[in-house]
Protein backbone atom coordinates (compact mmCIF):
# COMPACT_ATOMS: atom_id res chain seq x y z
CA UNK A 1 0.00 0.00 0.00
CA UNK A 2 1.21 3.57 -1.08
CA UNK A 3 1.60 5.42 2.12
CA UNK A 4 2.64 8.75 -0.01
CA UNK A 5 -1.07 8.30 -1.99
CA UNK A 6 -2.80 7.95 1.41
CA UNK A 7 -1.06 10.98 3.30
CA UNK A 8 -1.57 13.27 0.08
CA UNK A 9 -5.65 12.70 0.47
CA UNK A 10 -4.46 14.89 3.37
CA UNK A 11 -1.59 16.92 2.97
CA UNK A 12 -2.78 18.13 -0.69
CA UNK A 13 -5.68 19.94 0.54
CA UNK A 14 -5.57 23.84 1.08
CA UNK A 15 -5.17 23.59 4.78
CA UNK A 16 -3.54 20.24 5.74
CA UNK A 17 -4.17 20.39 9.25
CA UNK A 18 -8.15 21.39 9.14
CA UNK A 19 -8.83 19.52 6.60
CA UNK A 20 -7.39 16.21 8.85
CA UNK A 21 -9.57 17.48 11.97
CA UNK A 22 -12.67 17.83 9.66
CA UNK A 23 -12.03 14.69 8.25
CA UNK A 24 -11.63 12.81 11.83
CA UNK A 25 -14.88 14.69 13.30
CA UNK A 26 -16.59 13.01 10.11
CA UNK A 27 -15.53 9.68 10.47
CA UNK A 28 -16.40 9.93 14.03
CA UNK A 29 -19.91 11.11 13.39
CA UNK A 30 -20.39 8.09 10.51
CA UNK A 31 -20.03 5.61 13.29
CA UNK A 32 -22.25 7.55 15.90
CA UNK A 33 -25.05 8.83 13.84
CA UNK A 34 -25.13 5.47 11.79
CA UNK A 35 -25.82 3.75 15.18
CA UNK A 36 -27.16 6.12 17.54
CA UNK A 37 -29.87 7.83 14.77
CA UNK A 38 -30.14 5.24 11.76
CA UNK A 39 -28.55 8.32 10.04
CA UNK A 40 -25.84 10.29 9.30
CA UNK A 41 -25.18 11.18 5.84
CA UNK A 42 -26.74 14.57 5.59
CA UNK A 43 -23.83 15.90 8.34
CA UNK A 44 -21.21 13.49 7.18
CA UNK A 45 -20.82 13.50 3.74
CA UNK A 46 -21.16 17.47 3.55
CA UNK A 47 -17.93 17.99 6.27
CA UNK A 48 -16.05 15.08 4.29
CA UNK A 49 -16.51 16.75 1.11
CA UNK A 50 -15.53 19.68 2.61
CA UNK A 51 -12.76 18.17 4.31
CA UNK A 52 -10.97 16.45 1.32
CA UNK A 53 -12.91 17.80 -2.27
CA UNK A 54 -15.80 16.34 -3.88
CA UNK A 55 -14.45 13.02 -5.16
CA UNK A 56 -11.51 12.58 -2.54
CA UNK A 57 -14.65 12.99 0.10
CA UNK A 58 -17.45 11.16 -1.39
CA UNK A 59 -14.92 8.00 -1.70
CA UNK A 60 -14.21 8.03 1.84
CA UNK A 61 -17.26 8.57 3.40
CA UNK A 62 -18.73 5.68 1.13
CA UNK A 63 -16.20 3.57 2.69
CA UNK A 64 -16.68 4.56 6.21
CA UNK A 65 -20.25 3.60 5.53
CA UNK A 66 -19.50 0.03 5.19
CA UNK A 67 -18.52 -0.92 8.26
CA UNK A 68 -20.96 1.42 9.82
CA UNK A 69 -23.38 -0.33 8.32
CA UNK A 70 -22.71 -3.71 9.02
CA UNK A 71 -22.09 -2.84 13.19
CA UNK A 72 -25.69 -1.04 12.62
CA UNK A 73 -27.33 -4.09 11.17
CA UNK A 74 -25.42 -6.31 13.63
CA UNK A 75 -26.46 -3.78 16.66
CA UNK A 76 -29.81 -3.42 15.90
CA UNK A 77 -30.73 -7.11 14.76
CA UNK A 78 -33.28 -8.16 17.31
CA UNK A 79 -34.94 -4.78 16.04
CA UNK A 80 -35.41 -5.83 12.42
CA UNK A 81 -38.77 -5.76 11.00
CA UNK A 82 -39.07 -7.72 7.72
CA UNK A 83 -42.68 -5.68 6.76
CA UNK A 84 -40.44 -2.69 6.37
CA UNK A 85 -36.97 -3.94 5.14
CA UNK A 86 -38.07 -7.12 2.38
CA UNK A 87 -39.57 -3.72 -0.30
CA UNK A 88 -36.51 -1.30 0.78
CA UNK A 89 -33.87 -3.57 -0.55
CA UNK A 90 -34.76 -4.38 -4.36
CA UNK A 91 -35.10 -0.46 -4.07
CA UNK A 92 -31.55 0.06 -3.44
CA UNK A 93 -30.50 -1.98 -6.06
CA UNK A 94 -32.64 -0.32 -8.64
CA UNK A 95 -32.09 3.63 -6.88
CA UNK A 96 -28.01 2.86 -6.96
CA UNK A 97 -28.23 2.10 -10.47
CA UNK A 98 -30.02 4.99 -11.56
CA UNK A 99 -27.70 7.07 -9.53
CA UNK A 100 -24.98 5.40 -11.15
CA UNK A 101 -26.04 6.73 -14.30
CA UNK A 102 -26.81 10.85 -12.84
CA UNK A 103 -23.04 10.56 -11.32
CA UNK A 104 -21.51 9.40 -14.53
CA UNK A 105 -23.10 12.49 -15.93
CA UNK A 106 -21.50 14.85 -12.93
CA UNK A 107 -18.25 12.91 -13.38
CA UNK A 108 -17.57 11.95 -16.97
CA UNK A 109 -17.02 15.68 -18.99
CA UNK A 110 -15.00 18.74 -18.04
CA UNK A 111 -11.61 19.77 -16.24
CA UNK A 112 -11.34 18.40 -12.49
CA UNK A 113 -12.25 21.84 -10.70
CA UNK A 114 -15.51 21.97 -12.58
CA UNK A 115 -16.38 18.69 -11.66
CA UNK A 116 -15.59 19.23 -7.91
CA UNK A 117 -17.63 21.68 -7.92
CA UNK A 118 -20.55 19.87 -9.07
CA UNK A 119 -20.15 16.92 -7.01
CA UNK A 120 -19.98 19.69 -4.01
CA UNK A 121 -23.16 21.38 -4.98
CA UNK A 122 -24.59 18.11 -5.49
CA UNK A 123 -23.73 16.91 -1.58
CA UNK A 124 -24.64 20.41 -0.54
CA UNK A 125 -27.84 20.90 -2.16
CA UNK A 126 -29.41 17.56 -1.25
CA UNK A 127 -27.95 17.69 2.60
CA UNK A 128 -29.73 21.22 2.83
CA UNK A 129 -33.22 19.83 1.42
CA UNK A 130 -32.53 16.98 4.32
CA UNK A 131 -31.82 19.05 7.06
CA UNK A 132 -34.86 21.59 6.03
CA UNK A 133 -37.12 17.81 5.82
CA UNK A 134 -36.32 17.18 9.27
CA UNK A 135 -36.98 20.51 10.79
CA UNK A 136 -39.74 20.37 9.48
CA UNK A 137 -40.50 16.90 10.08
CA UNK A 138 -43.66 17.26 12.77
CA UNK A 139 -45.56 19.10 10.16
CA UNK A 140 -44.76 16.92 7.22
CA UNK A 141 -45.77 14.19 9.65
CA UNK A 142 -49.15 15.49 9.87
CA UNK A 143 -49.63 16.76 6.93
CA UNK A 144 -48.80 13.33 5.26
CA UNK A 145 -50.31 11.31 8.14
CA UNK A 146 -51.07 7.86 7.43
CA UNK A 147 -53.24 4.81 8.59
CA UNK A 148 -51.99 1.39 8.80
CA UNK A 149 -48.68 -0.12 7.73
CA UNK A 150 -46.67 1.15 4.72
CA UNK A 151 -47.62 -0.46 1.56
CA UNK A 152 -44.68 -2.69 -0.46
CA UNK A 153 -45.14 -0.13 -3.77
CA UNK A 154 -44.43 2.57 -1.28
CA UNK A 155 -41.22 1.24 0.28
CA UNK A 156 -39.95 0.19 -2.96
CA UNK A 157 -40.36 3.44 -4.02
CA UNK A 158 -38.70 5.05 -1.00
CA UNK A 159 -35.73 3.00 -1.05
CA UNK A 160 -35.26 3.08 -4.70
CA UNK A 161 -35.22 7.23 -4.51
CA UNK A 162 -32.84 7.10 -1.14
CA UNK A 163 -30.66 5.05 -3.65
CA UNK A 164 -30.49 7.57 -6.08
CA UNK A 165 -29.53 10.32 -3.13
CA UNK A 166 -27.34 7.91 -1.49
CA UNK A 167 -25.28 7.02 -4.61
CA UNK A 168 -24.44 10.89 -6.11
CA UNK A 169 -24.25 12.70 -2.22
CA UNK A 170 -23.61 9.82 0.57
CA UNK A 171 -27.21 10.90 2.14
CA UNK A 172 -30.76 10.25 1.94
CA UNK A 173 -31.93 8.72 5.04
CA UNK A 174 -33.94 11.35 6.08
CA UNK A 175 -36.22 11.53 3.53
CA UNK A 176 -36.58 7.51 5.41
CA UNK A 177 -37.18 8.87 9.22
CA UNK A 178 -39.78 11.08 8.00
CA UNK A 179 -41.75 8.82 5.70
CA UNK A 180 -41.91 6.00 8.80
CA UNK A 181 -42.41 9.36 11.00
CA UNK A 182 -45.88 9.67 9.04
CA UNK A 183 -47.19 6.12 9.81
CA UNK A 184 -46.32 7.10 13.42
CA UNK A 185 -43.54 3.65 13.35
CA UNK A 186 -41.29 3.68 16.74
CA UNK A 187 -38.00 4.41 16.25
CA UNK A 188 -36.54 0.94 17.22
CA UNK A 189 -38.24 -0.27 14.23
CA UNK A 190 -37.13 2.36 11.62
CA UNK A 191 -33.70 2.51 12.73
CA UNK A 192 -33.23 -1.42 12.38
CA UNK A 193 -34.81 -0.89 8.68
CA UNK A 194 -32.76 2.07 7.84
CA UNK A 195 -29.78 0.26 9.01
CA UNK A 196 -30.56 -3.10 6.88
CA UNK A 197 -31.57 -0.89 3.60
CA UNK A 198 -28.22 1.37 4.32
CA UNK A 199 -26.14 -2.15 4.78
CA UNK A 200 -26.90 -3.51 1.13
CA UNK A 201 -27.37 -0.02 -0.92
CA UNK A 202 -23.65 1.16 0.73
CA UNK A 203 -21.78 -2.01 -0.67
CA UNK A 204 -23.60 -2.13 -4.30
CA UNK A 205 -23.22 2.17 -4.80
CA UNK A 206 -19.10 0.45 -4.52
CA UNK A 207 -19.41 -0.87 -7.91
CA UNK A 208 -20.07 2.49 -9.94
CA UNK A 209 -17.77 4.32 -7.45
CA UNK A 210 -14.92 2.26 -8.75
CA UNK A 211 -15.92 1.81 -12.17
CA UNK A 212 -16.16 5.57 -12.26
CA UNK A 213 -12.42 6.32 -11.02
CA UNK A 214 -13.42 8.27 -7.80
CA UNK A 215 -12.61 5.53 -5.53
CA UNK A 216 -9.35 3.93 -5.57
CA UNK A 217 -6.28 2.76 -3.25
CA UNK A 218 -5.50 6.18 -2.37
CA UNK A 219 -8.58 7.62 -1.09
CA UNK A 220 -9.63 3.66 0.12
CA UNK A 221 -6.50 3.70 2.07
CA UNK A 222 -7.25 7.21 3.84
CA UNK A 223 -10.50 5.46 4.84
CA UNK A 224 -9.28 2.34 5.92
CA UNK A 225 -6.89 5.10 8.51
CA UNK A 226 -9.84 6.52 9.70
CA UNK A 227 -11.65 3.82 10.41
CA UNK A 228 -10.89 3.27 14.67
CA UNK A 229 -12.66 6.62 14.39
CA UNK A 230 -15.84 5.22 13.26
CA UNK A 231 -15.57 1.57 15.25
CA UNK A 232 -15.35 4.34 18.59
CA UNK A 233 -18.36 6.36 17.26
CA UNK A 234 -19.84 3.17 16.58
CA UNK A 235 -19.54 1.76 20.08
CA UNK A 236 -20.67 5.08 21.40
CA UNK A 237 -23.72 5.59 19.49
CA UNK A 238 -24.77 2.04 20.48
CA UNK A 239 -24.57 3.50 24.21
CA UNK A 240 -26.58 6.56 23.42
CA UNK A 241 -29.35 4.53 21.27
CA UNK A 242 -30.20 2.38 24.15
CA UNK A 243 -30.06 5.15 26.92
CA UNK A 244 -31.85 8.58 25.30
CA UNK A 245 -34.96 9.09 25.66
CA UNK A 246 -36.77 10.32 22.35
CA UNK A 247 -36.31 13.66 23.46
CA UNK A 248 -32.77 13.46 23.79
CA UNK A 249 -32.48 11.42 20.11
CA UNK A 250 -34.01 14.59 18.39
CA UNK A 251 -31.93 17.19 19.89
CA UNK A 252 -28.85 15.22 19.13
CA UNK A 253 -30.63 15.04 15.69
CA UNK A 254 -31.13 18.65 15.30
CA UNK A 255 -27.49 19.25 16.49
CA UNK A 256 -26.32 17.42 13.54
CA UNK A 257 -28.43 18.63 11.15
CA UNK A 258 -27.07 22.49 12.56
CA UNK A 259 -23.53 20.93 11.71
CA UNK A 260 -24.65 19.42 8.27
CA UNK A 261 -26.33 22.90 7.39
CA UNK A 262 -23.46 24.74 8.22
CA UNK A 263 -20.98 22.57 6.36
CA UNK A 264 -23.32 22.54 3.35
CA UNK A 265 -24.15 26.31 3.45
CA UNK A 266 -20.02 26.75 3.15
CA UNK A 267 -19.98 24.31 0.21
CA UNK A 268 -22.73 26.52 -1.70
CA UNK A 269 -20.13 29.20 -1.32
CA UNK A 270 -17.72 27.37 -2.76
CA UNK A 271 -15.12 25.02 -0.32
CA UNK A 272 -11.73 27.01 -2.43
CA UNK A 273 -13.29 30.35 -1.44
CA UNK A 274 -14.19 29.35 2.11
CA UNK A 275 -10.44 28.39 2.61
CA UNK A 276 -9.69 31.65 1.57
CA UNK A 277 -11.14 33.26 4.05
CA UNK A 278 -8.99 31.34 6.82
Amino acid sequence: MNFELIVSAFSSQPLPILATVLAIVAAFLMGFARSGLGAGGFVVSPLMVLALGGSDGLALVAVLMLPASVLGVWQHRNESNPTLSKPLLPGAVVGTAVGAAILWLLVSDGAMALIHRRLELVVAGLSLLYVVFIMLREQVAKLFAAKGAPKARGLFALGSAIGISQTVANSGAPLMTVYFLCYKIARQQFVAAQNKFLLVQNFTKIIPLVLLGILHFGNAGAATVLLPLTFLGSWLGRKFYNNASEKTYFICYSALLLLGFVASVFLMVGRDRVFSWI
